[in-house]
């Protein structure tokens, strides 16, 4: 793959949708073969939603799949599902998808996880599986086989006092290592190492500085793009009879809410916060558009960035004990009785669970996987 910066050719991409509905850039045509390229198309033109493919060389430091998508519905404003496939590491494929104009009740993202799970470094097995998930109509029976553990979680986040993380008081205090080790190897180059359970990670203020600088830099990066990408549809979409009002305005009042955090503080926090936001006024348009009434999305609680909840699992800290709703892969881990994938963010001289940041109203509300009504508490 190449390492220089992704330039999309979007009049190119454009054009292989409205051929074929495929777009396979030129430095990952070798990654699928003909064969599963034509049975893609098969599947994707038999499918009764649109489905388009996009498949290329995004980077870390490039457009995100979502702003991708974007820049090519302004030329190509077709409504359906969109993936985006680009290689990550070690012969792997992440697999991302937004949708347009359609409803999917979560269908496209579950047969993502589903086809990167069981083909993570096959690009046209996985592409092959995620729409065939779709456009049969078994991404959620395909979830639940793939991940057995998994629990529905319910239409409303659990209760308790929004003004108390996880309904315990005191918060407690720990530091994780997930973020500090993945982005002080990628600044500083250094050899990956296993931490063992309870083993303290010293590392120097300087390095702590420039990976949270890093880090925060690219979320507020991500946070801008996915902001900015809604702001565009809301501009080319119209609000017409058979629209949702309610969605319509809940679409608005995210979109300007995501915009207001952005502008009013760089903190990796707020950034987040900024992305959660646009990504509840992306699935509200998705609905207002459709005439489908909308309810606010649950967010995995351990890390938002993780996206949909789609399971629940009980939380357990020195403080006590509290069922929140996470994604499949936190819960399997909670339940090997090891710690999830936590958010952490850099406070002091050291990196802590972002419940424990004392950033509000993130924290107390676990951006809105506990308290759903972000709006009201900004």
């Amino acid at each position: 793959m190449t390492t220089q910066p992704y330039a999309p050719d979007v009049a190119k991409i454009v054009a292989d949708l409205r051929d074929g509905q495929v777009h396979l850039d030129a430095s990952t045509a070798d990654a699928i073969t003909p064969q599963q390229l034509t049975q893609l198309k098969k599947t994707i033109t038999g499918a009764d939603t649109p489905i388009y493919v996009i498949v290329a060389p995004l980077g870390h430091d490039d457009l995100s799949p979502i702003q991708l998508v974007s820049l090519v519905h302004r030329e190509l404003p077709e409504d359906g599902i969109y993936f985006v496939s680009r290689p990550v590491y070690d012969g792997r494929w992440d697999l991302a998808s937004t949708s347009y104009g359609v409803v999917t009740d979560n269908a496209n993202n579950l047969a993502g996880y589903v086809a990167t799970e069981l083909y993570p470094a096959d690009l046209g097995l996985q592409l092959l599986k995620a729409t065939e998930l779709v456009a049969t109509g078994t991404a959620r029976e395909a979830y639940d086989d793939t991940f057995p553990e998994r629990q529905t979680s319910s239409s409303t986040s659990p209760g308790g006092d929004s003004n108390d993380i996880l309904g315990m008081s005191p918060p407690v205090f720990g530091v994780s290592l997930g973020v500090a080790i993945a982005v002080l190897l990628a600044v500083l180059g250094v050899v990956r190492r296993r931490f063992t359970a309870g083993r303290d990670l010293q590392i120097t203020g300087r390095a702590l500085e420039r990976i949270s600088t890093a880090q925060t830099q690219d979320w507020r990066r991500r946070a801008q793009s996915e902001t900015d990408a809604l702001g565009e549809r809301i501009k080319q979409l119209q609000i017409s009879e058979g629209s949702d009002p309610q969605a319509w305005t809940a679409a608005l009042d995210h979109y300007d809410a995501a915009g207001e955090v952005l502008k009013r503080s760089a903190e990796a926090a707020d950034s987040i916060g900024a992305l959660v936001l646009a990504r509840r006024g992306e699935d509200a348009l998705d609905h207002a558009v459709v005439g489908k009434p909308w309810s606010p999305s649950v967010v995995c609680f351990f890390n938002p960035l993780h996206g949909h909840a789609t399971a629940t699992v009980r939380w357990t800290t020195p403080a006590g004990s509290r069922d929140v709703p996470c994604c499949a892969p936190c819960r399997k881990t909670v339940r090997r009785k090891r710690t999830p994938d936590f958010l952490d963010l850099p406070v002091g001289d050291t990196v802590v669970h972002y419940v424990d940041a004392a950033v509000e109203p993130w924290a107390s509300t676990g951006y809105g996987s506990l308290d759903p009504d972000l709006l009201s508490k900004l």
